[in-house]
């Protein structure tokens, strides 16, 4: 939301009683439009003073007094004619060098026309004048942060609110100069503290409302910013930050009422024409694509509208636009920090005698995938650092022992510009971009992580305690389920149909506390899902990825375990709606050892997980009739539990 202009823009508040009350007595708009047409600089004494009937009069005629110069500008501010209002002022300073409310008007005139140094001028003189002018301090920090610099901006409210702590306006400006800074917690807190000093500061609900809907917090957001429209019902961004929040609950019919109310007070606002399109693409509308055009056109390079264009162009084929788009995802706020590097950026050059530094930028499940295309780059290059989340270290160092693999740096602990001793840099998600032009530049590998032998072994031999002819490994939802995601997902008390499947032993890879709900399914299904005691699922990595390599198959929506498991190359049955992965194919082009069940139109997630169990079933009888025909033991119907105290060992719930 906007800026809350601070007091210093009422310049008439402070002034002395005889110009307060020329003041009071200004002419219509009309007279003042006459006076400031008819106004000669040059005539004669006689003629100005003429004709006096008010105390406007006596000092409106008389440009060489400070008091008539004023009302000449604030005159010119009320027509509009901000950059008359800026002669006028400065004319008025410079008669008259040492008063503040001179001072304090010109720097509202430059604000008011768009001259951001006359603005920031005209403030700095103030606060000599009046070093303890909060709202001088204030507007010079509203200054400072539309120039870019939220730090200073950030200091100078805080000494503002020093001065005088019960500025609502002020509190919600800190809070907007700490959300640009990304530090979202105190934003929030400062524009809690704007509504406990003025509860109907619709700015500060409208930035509340959109930090909340920022967390994925859609409901709450929903109250806030029916507050603020309550209290300014024409303030067409709100309706637009409303649009957003409800097409995260999935109220896309409702968010698209309010993305057109906002469009039909502003139609050039670039957020819900951005929304809309998100709209008519979930609803499977054919021309989202237009609406991000749109959003686009209104603010040249709108980072969102772009990089929603690139999902759908990804989505459809259309890689090379696809991934130019799929590029905004920093400046739209869908990836992690973009960082700052002594070094340019690799943009597909040959890299023959050059060092290429990889950097992460998203979730684990993200890297994964976009390790594929590490092995490539490392031919290319003479020299790869790979950098990686800390718990994958070990994992990505065997898997590509001809690189450099570091862990990322903590965020604290890293320099503004980083200095990295290499001679280009790429974040993770850019190499497709270079690597992966066409379907065609997919390999045909099978994997490209490889977990540890020794332990894969250790693990080979826990699972051989249990029995069934298929071992299938199974999560159903991923670690960041926020209200938009939960649609991808099925709680396991939908798994019935899988999990009733004859033949099959069910191991567990959910890597979240899910122990109550594997007890409510083992009794309500009567099947047990084993667990491997002792594997941290989360951050164990390497143990995680041993047991997934002696599964027959993974089954598991779209979260890391579905793509640790496609990595290392076992079969995998991932369920959901398409999405920009599929880069217009049937599969994941990325993962050759996956297959993909996607609801048809109109039907529900269920639908997808139902055929997964009929696949199961065919497989299960195959495997049946292979084990009968295979020499050697039966495994044991009962988990083998080991007694030394540090191997793990699998449990059943």
């Amino acid at each position: 939301m906007s800026d809350t202009l601070a007091g210093v823009n009422s310049v008439a508040s402070g002034l002395t009683g005889s110009i307060a009350n020329a003041i009071s007595a200004l002419p219509t708009l009309k007279d003042q439009e006459a006076a400031l047409t008819d106004h000669p600089d040059s005539a004669g004494a006689e003629g100005r003073r003429g004709g006096q009937h008010s105390p406007w009069d006596a000092v409106l005629f008389d440009p060489a007094r400070a008091e008539g110069t004023f009302l000449l500008g604030l005159a010119a501010a009320r027509l509009g004619r901000a950059e008359a209002a800026i002669r006028w002022f400065r004319r008025t300073v410079r008669l008259q060098p040492g008063w503040a409310d001179g001072w304090a008007a010109l720097a509202d005139a430059g604000r008011r026309a768009g001259r951001w140094r006359v603005a920031a001028a005209a403030n700095a003189a103030l606060l000599v004048l009046a070093p303890a002018h909060g709202a001088a301090l204030a507007n010079l920090a509203m200054l400072e942060r539309g120039a870019g610099n939220p730090r200073a901006a950030v200091r100078r409210f805080v000494r503002a609110l020093a001065l005088d702590s019960g500025q609502a306006g002020t509190w919600n400006n800190l809070g907007n100069a700490l959300r640009d800074l990304g530090a979202t917690a105190q934003a929030a807190a400062a524009w809690r503290r704007a509504l406990a000093l003025d509860p109907g500061q619709a700015d500060a609900l409208g930035n509340l409302g959109g930090a909340l809907r920022d967390q994925d917090r859609y409901a709450e957001a929903r109250v806030l910013l029916g507050r603020a429209l309550t209290l300014a019902p024409q303030h067409a961004a709100l309706h637009g930050v409303l649009a957003y929040a409800l097409s995260g609950e999935g109220r896309l019919m409702e968010a698209e009422r309010a993305c057109r109310r906002a469009l039909a007070l502003t139609p050039a606002l670039a957020d819900p024409l951005c929304t809309l399109g998100l709209v008519k693409q979930r609803r499977g509308g054919g021309d989202a694509l237009r609406w991000f055009d749109r959003a686009v056109a209104a603010t040249p390079g709108h980072p969102l509208a772009r990089f929603n264009r690139g999902l759908a162009e990804l989505e459809s084929g259309a890689l090379a636009d696809g991934w130019s788009n799929y590029a905004c995802r920093f400046a739209a706020g869908r990836a992690g920090r973009e960082r700052r590097f002594a070094i340019p950026e690799w943009r597909g050059e040959p890299l023959a005698g050059k060092r290429l530094f990889i950097w992460r930028e998203q979730g684990v499940g993200d890297e994964f995938l976009f390790a594929s295309c590490y092995a490539d780059a490392i031919r290319q290059a003479d020299q790869v650092v790979i950098e990686c989340e800390p718990r994958l270290l070990p994992l990505f160092a065997r898997s590509f022992p001809k690189a450099i693999v570091r862990a990322e740096q903590p965020l604290r602990g890293r320099a503004l510009v980083e200095m990295v001793d290499c001679d280009v840099h790429v974040p993770a998600g850019s190499l497709a971009r270079h690597l992966r032009g066409r379907l065609g530049d997919f390999p045909p590998r099978s994997s490209w992580l490889f977990p540890d032998p020794a332990r894969v072994l250790d693990r080979r031999r826990q699972l051989d305690g249990i029995g069934g002819e298929l071992r299938v490994g199974i999560a159903w939802r991923s670690q960041l389920m926020t209200m938009e995601r939960q649609w991808a997902y099925l709680p396991l008390d939908d798994w019935g149909p899988v999990l009733t499947v004859p033949g099959v032993t069910f191991v567990k890879l959910q890597y979240d506390d899910c122990e109550a709900e594997i007890q409510r399914a083992e009794a309500h299904f009567g099947v047990p899902i084993y667990e491997l005691e002792r594997l941290d699922l989360k951050n164990d990595f390497e143990g995680t990825a041993a047991l997934t390599a002696n599964l027959d198959l993974v089954i598991a929506p779209a979260n890391s375990v579905a793509e640790l498991a496609g990595a290392l190359g076992v079969p995998v049955w991932r369920f959901g709606a398409r999405d920009w992965t599929h880069l217009g194919s049937g599969v994941r082009p990325w993962y050759p050892s996956m297959r993909v069940f996607h609801p048809r139109a109109g039907e529900p997630l269920s639908a997808a997980l139902g055929r997964i169990a009929a696949e199961l079933r065919r497989a299960a009888v195959l495997a049946r009739r292979v084990g009968a025909e295979a020499p050697g033991p039966r495994l044991p119907a009962r988990p083998a539990r080991r007694t030394h105290p540090q191997a793990p060992s699998l449990r059943r719930h």
